[in-house]
């Protein structure tokens, strides 16, 4: 399959059409440029036994399905723990995304286990249950990220009053040549939180996240990334989506979107 990006340089990448997301076909969905910043902070000055902790991404504007220059620079630099700070900026020299992110030391392993509910590894994973690879907003476009991502819904989707458990993957590469890391893996995924979980009509309704933080306790393990997702949202102030995430060992983390809620029209 055709990858989210082409790398042109060291610091700047060719948007393909997979990045397209469901709105526009010359927008990109958040998630890939998401994971290309969080791959930037990844690789930035690595140092052995340090991971990145949480990503938190601002959306700036659309994201053009267009080249992108990708800076990234250490804010804050410490033995246990740094922040780093990654951009992304279209042709026309407007930043389309920032992120931010913490990498610290990785823990000992024999660090004591805290809060057992993330140890139960889940077992609704739907082995028999249709594939769903395409958008799962009605109206919405069917190419580009769609087809980039399989969905398996154990309850919930469209319709469902904004809760959703879905297991999801990504089915392409990031960037050209290169397989995917844990952190880009679920990045691509979890900025979906508010399309897998949207229940009301497009047509009359939006509800669009501004930002993505996810924060994960480990890393995720495979392909796959549960998304216990749920859409919340207050007439005369705004919305959220959390999800809680995890593989098929358990919990890894959380994911949370501000949303802004309007009426179409």
């Amino acid at each position: 399959m055709e990858p989210f990006y082409r790398q042109v340089d060291e610091n700047r990448f060719e948007s393909t059409s997979a990045t397209s997301g469901p709105w526009r076909a010359d927008a990109q969905h958040a998630g890939p440029p998401s994971a290309l910043l969080a791959r930037a902070m990844e690789v930035h000055a690595p140092r052995e036994g340090m991971r990145l902790a949480d990503v938190r991404t601002d959306i700036l504007g659309p994201v053009p399905v267009a080249p992108l220059t990708v800076t990234v620079r250490t804010l804050r630099g410490g033995r246990s723990m740094e922040l780093l700070e990654a951009e992304a900026t279209a042709d026309d020299g407007r930043p389309a995304l920032i992120a931010r992110a913490w990498r610290i030391m990785r823990a000992p392993e024999d660090f004591p286990r805290l809060a057992a509910d993330g140890e139960t590894a889940p077992t609704d994973f739907p082995t028999d249950a249709p594939r769903h690879a395409g958008t799962v907003i009605p109206g919405s476009d069917t190419s580009g990220y769609a087809r980039s991502v399989e969905w398996r819904f154990v309850s919930g989707g469209v319709g469902g009053r904004g809760e959703t458990v879905v297991w999801g993957r990504q089915l392409n590469a990031l960037v050209d040549g290169e397989d995917p890391s844990p952190w880009q893996r679920v990045l691509v995924l979890a900025d979906s939180g508010g399309g897998v979980t949207f229940s009301l009509d497009p047509a009359k309704h939006r509800f669009i996240n501004c930002d993505l933080h996810v924060a994960l306790e480990r890393d995720l393990e495979g392909e796959w990334l549960r998304m216990e997702a749920a859409s919340r949202a207050a007439g005369g102030h705004g919305g959220i989506v959390h999800d809680v995430l995890s593989d098929r060992q358990g919990r890894i983390g959380v994911g949370l979107q501000a949303m802004v809620a309007q009426d179409v029209g």
